[in-house]
């Protein structure tokens, strides 16, 4: 990918990539191998877009990325009012404010991969967390968790990607040349459901 086209990317989404990931974009990939099959960033003919990502809202990249502690408190708040289904108006009502803050729970980040069964590793591209990297397991749990290094710190997209590039290398070493994505143990990813 070009700076020009990277900074036209950039500006139809209104927010700067983080540090790492645009340094991904301009000098490795656009997408493709790593931790997690990463969507490739592209052009098409609406404009830029991750390829097969329909769960990013791109007119929401820049908005911060949310408190995911105040977002359990409000769907608790909204769980606690939630009507009869016999009452189809009301449902209605309650259910469209249900995928509001389901849409609102991940402004600010790019559904960087889509892990399979409803989980996705999200890039946030801003906020307080912009940089760093978040597995989305709503699927299973309603929440959505910073990925951390082995201190606790919160993972930045670099230290995800080269986490997984170390934990290739060894596979590789161990394995002599010969590997399969799912012999690569890279501790930041393997970590999600902890």
């Amino acid at each position: 990918m070009t700076e020009r086209e990277l900074a036209e990317a950039e500006q139809q989404f209104g927010v700067v990539m983080p540090d790492g990931y645009r340094q991904f974009l301009l000098y490795v990939d656009a997408g493709g191998t790593g931790p997690v099959t990463m969507r490739r960033l592209s052009r098409c003919r609406d404009g830029w877009g991750w390829e097969n990502d329909q769960e990013t809202d791109l007119s929401a990249l820049a908005a911060p990325f949310p408190d995911q502690d105040s977002h359990v408190d409000r769907l608790e708040e909204l769980e606690a009012v939630q009507p009869l289904r016999s009452d189809e108006a009301a449902w209605a009502a309650w259910q469209r404010r249900c995928d509001n803050l389901d849409r609102e729970q991940t402004a600010g980040a790019v559904h960087l991969s889509d892990d399979g069964c409803g989980f996705y590793t999200l890039l946030i591209c801003s906020g307080a967390e912009r940089g760093n990297v978040w597995f989305d397991r709503r699927a299973t749990s309603d929440v959505i968790v910073p990925l951390r290094n082995r201190d606790g710190t919160h993972a930045t997209f670099m230290d995800f990607h080269m986490n997984w590039l170390d934990a290739a290398e060894r596979a590789l070493a161990v394995n002599r040349g010969q590997l399969r994505r799912c012999e690569i143990q890279a501790s930041i990813y393997e970590a999600r459901f902890d």
